[in-house]
C-alpha cells in the first residue's frame, strides 16, 4: 500500500510539473494561438470533408450526481452551405441536414421530423440556431473562421505538451474564459485537424464537461457522396422544431432526475 501511495504521489508530481512548467520543468513555446489559427485556416480550406465522431455531455442532478451521456455519429460538410449529421445515443436517433435552403431534423426514434426555411451559409445557420437555443454541439469548429469565434473572450491560452489521441500525435492546447475553460488536441504536422475538443462549465456545480472526439477525418475524393436532402418516411409526423427538443445530447430533464 505504501509503495502504491508513493507511486501515485510521484505521478501527480510529474503531472503538476508538466502543467505548471515550473523552473525545473521544460517550458513549451507560447504558440497556442498560432497552432489554433493554423487549425482554423486548414479547416476553412477544406470545401468537402467528413468524419466520424464520439461525443459526451455531462449533467448534474439536484443531488450532485454527475451523469455522462455518450453519443456517436457521422458528419459530412460541403462548404459553403451544406451539412449532414447523424447522431445516435441512448435517448435519441437523429438525422440532421441543411441543403442550403432548408434545415431538417428527423427524430428516427420519435417517427417525427421538423423542417424550417433557412437559406444561407453554414455560418449563418449556426448563428441562427445558437440564437434560438438549438445549437449543434461542436459546430464552432466548422465555421469558416473558427479562430475568431473560439478566441472570443479568451483570457489565457497555453500549449501544454504533445499528446496522442486515437493513435495520432497531437498538440495539446488549453484556453480560459470567464465562464468556461476549453481544451483542444490538434493533429501535428501538415493536416492540423481538431481531434478532441473539451469544454468545461467551470461556474456550474461539479463543472460538467462536453467532449467531442473526431475520428476518420476525410477530405476531397475520399468523401463519400452525401445526400443533403433527408428522405422523410411517409408516415413520419411533422412537428415544430421545439417539439423535438434542443439539438444537444441530453435527454429530457424528467429522465435524468431534473438534471441541471
Amino acid at each position: 500500500m505504501a509503495k502504491l501511495m508513493l507511486a501515485t504521489r510521484f505521478k501527480v508530481l510529474v503531472t503538476l510539473c508538466a502543467i505548471t512548467a515550473g523552473s525545473n520543468c521544460p517550458a513549451w513555446a507560447d504558440d497556442s494561438k498560432e497552432l489554433l489559427k493554423a487549425m482554423s485556416d486548414y479547416m476553412a480550406a477544406q470545401k468537402t470533408f467528413s468524419f466520424d465522431y464520439v461525443s459526451s455531455v455531462e449533467a448534474v442532478t439536484p443531488t450532485f450526481e454527475k451523469l455522462q451521456f455518450v453519443s456517436s455519429g457521422t458528419a459530412t460538410v460541403g462548404r459553403p452551405d451544406k451539412i449532414r449529421v447523424t447522431r445516435t445515443g441512448g435517448f435519441a436517433d437523429l438525422d440532421v441536414s441543411f441543403d442550403g435552403t432548408k434545415f431538417t431534423v428527423h427524430g428516427k426514434n420519435l417517427d417525427a421530423y421538423a423542417q424550417i426555411d433557412a437559406k444561407g451559409s453554414l455560418d449563418e445557420l449556426f448563428d441562427r440556431l445558437q440564437n434560438a437555443g438549438a445549437e449543434i454541439p461542436g459546430s464552432d469548429l466548422l465555421l469558416s473562421n473558427s479562430f475568431d469565434t473560439l478566441m472570443d473572450g479568451v483570457t489565457k491560452s497555453k500549449h501544454i505538451s504533445s499528446a496522442v489521441v486515437d493513435g495520432v500525435e497531437c498538440e495539446y492546447l488549453t484556453f480560459r474564459k470567464n465562464d468556461v475553460d476549453w481544451q483542444i488536441w490538434i493533429e501535428s504536422g501538415a493536416k492540423p485537424v481538431p481531434k478532441r475538443y473539451v469544454v468545461t462549465s467551470k461556474h456550474v456545480v461539479q463543472a460538467p464537461e462536453y467532449m467531442l472526439e473526431v475520428r476518420n477525418f476525410r477530405t476531397g475524393e475520399d468523401v463519400k457522396v452525401a445526400n443533403f436532402a433527408i428522405e422523410i418516411p411517409g408516415d413520419a409526423k411533422k412537428v415544430d422544431l421545439s417539439e423535438l427538443g434542443q439539438i444537444d445530447e441530453l435527454p429530457a430533464p424528467t429522465e435524468t432526475g431534473d438534471a441541471q
